[in-house]
């Protein structure tokens, strides 16, 4: 019997796998908003996790606080920098952290990983309880992101050894470490995306400095090799992206990567470009908060750089709209631009929400929203219901789960 077989085996018996309560007054997260994570602290103890949904204008519309103590609770920990990034697919948001009641001493070590599974609706449909002994993932170091293939699927990325770190796949019942283990091969991991049917991860490890692919299509079997796609060269340091297929034919050749230097100048934001079968960097500019506008310049404490990262790309008008997570350690900022041909130091952002007073931004997404398939069969309601009772705004709510 092999040791990876028996890995998955113990992971299954050992991982538990509950469907949570819905929040009692979420309302369904609108199209085209922008949901953030927020942590309600900047200490390494486990704090509070909030998810706070926006317009793209920067309007509040709902915030969903996650359960700081009791059965559901999950929180993060407010100063591991790379924890706390969450992603949308497939009409889900998925959401990591740990079972810990906030205050807990050392959560990023802790050995109590859980990852939420949220619906449109707000709800949460799945909450998973990580293994907690023998061979399990991310022992006593960083879980940092995940995304879900569905309503009780997902992808965990984060770091440890050659047993422990790297991407997980949950199938609903069971962990299976499917990136490839052993010497040379990555097992620290940062952001986990899906682009084109493909998996993608961030990395600021080994060889590994950038984002790479992992095995073909979307995996779930062990021994999963990672393809490097995307070099951010020496001392890289790669949290979100996003990628584009600009002319629809179904190859990807636009991407954005987030890197936080700000002393270096390929920190900021990177724009790639694919063509010829390589992708070439086009622009890395960072961000001077006091002129709002991209910089070149690498000094100075108004200079901030970027960790999560978000986007679309309008076709029509040839324009990527972007947004971010700055890096100041407290207080930090959602921001917006705009790409609409090339990035320069004449390139505007715009503040659209700041953390507050010992809070801090951590992963953006764009809000899960239906299939289209699911908006075709309610076309008719909606069009009777009006667009905007659709949508069903809900300025302002605090909203429990």
């Amino acid at each position: 019997m092999s040791s990876k077989f028996l890995r998955s085996l113990t992971l299954a018996i050992a991982a538990i796998t509950s469907t949570a309560a819905a929040p009692a007054l979420a309302g369904n997260f609108g199209y085209g908003n922008l949901v953030v994570e927020q942590l309600t602290g900047t200490s390494a103890n486990a704090t509070p996790i909030n998810i706070l949904e926006y317009t793209k204008s920067g309007s509040s519309v709902q915030t969903i606080s996650f359960p700081s103590s009791g059965a559901n609770q999950q929180t993060d920990s407010a100063s591991a920098s790379s924890n706390g990034y969450i992603n949308t697919y497939n009409g889900y948001l998925s959401v990591p952290g740990q079972n810990l009641a906030a205050g807990t001493a050392s959560a990023q070590s802790s050995n109590t990983k859980v990852n939420s599974i949220l619906d449109t609706s707000g709800t949460v449909v799945t909450r998973t309880l990580f293994p907690t002994s023998g061979t399990m993932p991310y022992t006593t170091n960083n879980y940092r992101s995940s995304i879900a293939t569905s309503g009780s699927t997902f992808y965990a990325a984060g770091t440890g050894n050659s047993n422990t770190g790297g991407i997980w796949y949950n199938d609903g019942t069971s962990f299976i470490q499917v990136s490839a283990t052993g010497s040379g091969l990555v097992n620290n991991m940062r952001n986990v995306e899906i682009y084109n049917n493909q998996l993608y991860f961030s990395s600021s490890s080994g060889a590994f400095l950038g984002v790479s692919s992992l095995g073909t299509g979307l995996p779930t079997t062990a021994g999963q090799s990672a393809t490097l796609q995307i070099d951010l060269g020496t001392n890289g340091s790669p949290y979100g992206f996003v990628m584009f297929d600009t002319n629809a034919d179904n190859v990807l050749d636009r991407a954005y990567v987030a890197d936080d230097r700000t002393t270096a100048l390929n920190g900021g934001i990177n724009r790639f470009d694919f063509s010829s079968g390589a992708w070439s960097r086009t622009s890395a500019l960072r961000f001077d908060t006091t002129s709002g506008l991209l910089t070149s310049g690498t000094s100075g404490a108004n200079v901030v750089s970027i960790r999560g990262l978000a986007g679309t790309y309008d076709s029509l008008t040839s324009t990527a709209s972007l947004f971010a997570t700055t890096t100041e350690a407290s207080n930090n900022r959602l921001i917006s631009f705009l790409d609409s041909g090339s990035l320069s130091t004449s390139t505007a952002f715009s503040t659209l929400a700041s953390a507050g007073t010992n809070q801090v931004f951590r992963g953006v997404d764009i809000a899960p929203v239906p299939e289209p398939s699911a908006l075709a069969l309610a076309g008719l309601g909606v069009a009777a219901a009006g667009w905007g009772v659709w949508r069903r705004r809900v300025n302002g709510r605090i909203v429990k789960i």
